[in-house]
């Protein structure tokens, strides 16, 4: 389906598509409804329609897209025929009761006009996204920088009210006063914004915001880039079609390559040949895996793993590192190895993050035992991979009593058992553990202090 306008010379001057698949996914989850605005060249935005609450069954990100427009201008009137296209492709428009959208988007009123009954609610992917870049733009200590922002990410991922208000007492303790306005602290404390979000578990939390950075990432580069608009939507049709199409080329090619970025584009090869060898390598990474790990530490790498082989891998060399980007983060990987990385995940869980397995993906490798540390190895007892972690554990046991090593023993067997207990579990019970320990350190030492778990 596809509504369009003309302007001066018979040129398109907006345009509304949506495919029957789109449809069909709106049909079925209409209730709640996420609205993002891309700016492109020449003037031009593009509005992403998506569907924000539970899919059950949709694969991947871009299956969340239900409508693409590109209006006129943002007046109130070519706003007004923009949503009134949409309703009139979506006879289950009127079903919607919350629309999600980013901050400061234009004649929010009109909006609310065309879906009468549906509430207009701040998007907390849009807040968290924006909470991000003003951060990084302030300059602070990398210290102070890493600690709000690693903050923002536990509020993300359990969005409790608690957490929410140490990430708010964070900001207004280490910003400088006359910089919080533009930080709109005050979001973090409203419970509307948070309340559909606050539902979602820790998976669901981190899947939603990932499909949601392929998708807008995605859609906003090819957008762009084109400088008819007919051509524009094309490109944005084709680009929607290759990411949810179930043959290849998948979702890995569905991302183009920042054109800031120097390095090779470790796209999908179309030979049967280079297929049958990526497929190879790929099995083989899970193989290592599998084999190499205990369940929970291969669960954990595999979820990792399934980001690298539906992404886009921007890969740039150094003389003692590789640069890695797997879509929307860059990151360092220790050439030695590979071993080590900078991102979050691999510092805290010790673990091959989607950094690494890009790297051992690109270089046709797998797994090696050296790469991972003792406790997540298969036949390796957690009790003694915590021994080995605890320094001096033998020393102490030699040493004759006082109260000072007393006590490092106590650390010593306590953090033994932490591991252990971490290591042997199920998914959902790893999660909680972890949530809990993490509100345990906040609470007891104080959000002020960056304390690793």
């Amino acid at each position: 389906l596809v509504a369009y306008e003309l302007g001066a010379g018979g040129r398109m001057a907006s345009v509304s598509f949506q495919s029957a698949a789109m449809g069909g996914v709106f049909a079925r989850f209409p209730r709640a409804l996420l609205v993002h605005r891309a700016a492109g060249t020449a003037g031009r935005v593009l509005y992403v329609f998506l569907v924000a609450g539970p899919a059950p069954g949709l694969q991947g990100g871009m299956a969340r897209v239900v409508h693409l427009a590109v209006p006129r201008d943002e007046s109130a009137g070519s706003l007004a025929r923009m949503y009134g296209a949409f309703r009139a492709f979506n006879p289950a428009w009127a079903e919607t009761g919350l629309l999600l959208v980013g901050p400061g988007l234009p004649q929010p009123l009109t909006l609310a006009q065309a879906f009468p009954s549906a509430e207009v609610q701040l998007s907390v992917f849009h807040l968290c996204k924006r909470l991000q870049q003003q951060v990084q733009r302030l300059a602070l200590e990398d210290r102070v920088e890493r600690l709000i922002l690693a903050a923002l990410s536990d509020t993300v991922h359990a969005a409790t009210e608690s957490s929410r208000r140490k990430m708010h007492a964070l900001l207004r303790d280490l910003v400088a006063p006359d910089l919080l306005p533009q930080l709109h602290i005050r979001w973090l404390l409203d419970d509307e914004i948070w309340a559909a979000h606050r539902e979602r578990s820790w998976g669901e939390a981190s899947n939603y915001f990932r499909d949601l950075e392929i998708v807008t990432q995605g859609l906003s580069q090819v957008f762009s880039t084109e400088l008819a608009l007919e051509s524009c939507i094309t490109s944005l049709a084709r680009h929607y079609q290759k990411c949810v199409s179930k043959s290849p080329p998948d979702a890995a090619m569905c991302s183009a390559p920042h054109p800031d970025h120097c390095a090779a584009w470790a796209a999908p090869q179309s030979l049967p040949a280079s297929e049958e060898i990526n497929r190879r390598t790929e099995e083989g990474i899970k193989q290592s895996l599998s084999d190499i790990c205990t369940e929970p530490a291969a669960r954990l790498c595999l979820s990792e793993f399934a980001v690298v082989q539906k992404s886009v891998q921007l890969i740039g060399t150094g003389e003692d590192a590789l640069s890695i980007q797997v879509l929307e983060d860059a990151h360092r990987v220790n050439m030695k190895g590979p071993s080590s990385c900078t991102c979050h995940f691999n510092q805290v869980f010790q673990l091959p993050c989607r950094h690494i397995l890009a790297v051992l993906n690109s270089d046709r490798k797998t797994l090696q035992p050296e790469m991972l540390s003792r406790q997540w190895q298969k036949g390796c007892d957690a009790h003694q991979a915590g021994q080995d972690s605890a320094d001096g554990l033998l020393e102490i046991l030699k040493s004759s009593w006082n109260e000072s090593l007393d006590k490092s023993l106590v650390v010593s067997f306590l953090t033994a058992e932490v591991s252990r207990l971490l290591t042997h579990c199920s998914r959902e019970e790893f999660e909680h553990r972890y949530r809990t320990l993490r509100e345990l350190a906040d609470s007891w030492i104080g959000p002020y202090i960056e304390v690793k778990l």
